[in-house]
C-alpha cells in the first residue's frame, strides 16, 4: 500500500498528534471516533506509515445510510426504485498535514472502494455518498468519479459501478 498500513482504529493509535488542518476533523478523531465505533454507528480506519504503527497519517469513517431515490442524478434514478436506496456513507476522510500532497488521500479512497465493494457482496449498496467539506474536497472526489447530487453541490455519490471497478 505504498508505505502505509490501513487498519481499524485501535487504542494504540496516537490520535492526539493527528492534525489535518481542520479542527472539526481533528476533534472528531480525538474525541468521538472511538465512541462512534463502540456504539456501532461507524467504522473508523487509520493509515499509518509502515515505520510507525502508532502514528496516524490519515483516516476515514464508513457507515450505512440511505438516500431518497429522487435526490439522485437522473441517469441513476431511472435505474432504481422510487423508495430510499441503501448507500455507504464516507463520513470523514482526512490526511495529516505532514502526509498531504503525497497521494495518501487517493490510497485511502481506494481502500474505501475496496471495503465497500467487498461488503456489497453481502449487503446491497447503490453507491458511496460523501458530503464534501470544501470546494477542493468536492473536486478531489469528482476526480475519482463521484457525481454531484442535483441541487446539493457538496453531496456526491460514486455509483456502485464506479467502486466495483476499483474493488
Amino acid at each position: 500500500m505504498s508505505g502505509y498500513s490501513i487498519r481499524p482504529l485501535d487504542s494504540e493509535a496516537d490520535t492526539a498528534r493527528f492534525d489535518c488542518g481542520d479542527a472539526a476533523l481533528n476533534d472528531y478523531l480525538r474525541r468521538y471516533a472511538t465512541q462512534d465505533v463502540r456504539r456501532n454507528v461507524t467504522r473508523a480506519f487509520i493509515a499509518s506509515p509502515l515505520e510507525s504503527s502508532t502514528r496516524i497519517a490519515g483516516f476515514f469513517t464508513l457507515s450505512a445510510a440511505s438516500i431518497q431515490a429522487e435526490t439522485l442524478p437522473e441517469n441513476l434514478r431511472k435505474k432504481l426504485p422510487r423508495y430510499p436506496v441503501p448507500v455507504a456513507l464516507l463520513g470523514r476522510l482526512a490526511v495529516d498535514r505532514e502526509f498531504q500532497g503525497k497521494g495518501l488521500g487517493s490510497i485511502l479512497l481506494a481502500d474505501v472502494c475496496r471495503k465497500v465493494h467487498a461488503a456489497s457482496r453481502t449487503l446491497a449498496v447503490a453507491g458511496i455518498v460523501v458530503d464534501a467539506k470544501s470546494p477542493s474536497a468536492s473536486t478531489f472526489y469528482q476526480h475519482f468519479g463521484f457525481l454531484e447530487l442535483p441541487g446539493q453541490t457538496s453531496r456526491l455519490i460514486l455509483p456502485s459501478s464506479g467502486f466495483a471497478d476499483r474493488g
